[in-house]
């Protein structure tokens, strides 16, 4: 079975980074499917914690903007 990492934000479930595909040796055959793999990185793109951000400072609660885990890239 062909395999496809998809990593997307904890909170907002947008796309932060998409790999190639793993493939078998049924790649390209009829009826084969890739299945899709999504491993949750930080909390939320830039554009859901801005406005997350934005909502706190208004409301007065703390909201934190990233859960503190590194995606692995410098």
């Amino acid at each position: 079975m062909c395999y496809q990492v998809v990593e997307r934000y904890a909170a907002c479930r947008c796309l932060y980074y998409k790999h190639g595909i793993d493939r078998c040796a049924g790649y390209g055959q009829a009826g084969h499917v890739v299945q899709e793999k999504t491993v949750l990185v930080g909390y939320a793109c830039s554009m859901h914690s801005s406005h997350r951000a934005e909502t706190a400072s208004m409301s007065g609660h703390g909201i934190l903007p990233d859960s503190g885990y590194s995606s692995g890239y410098a």
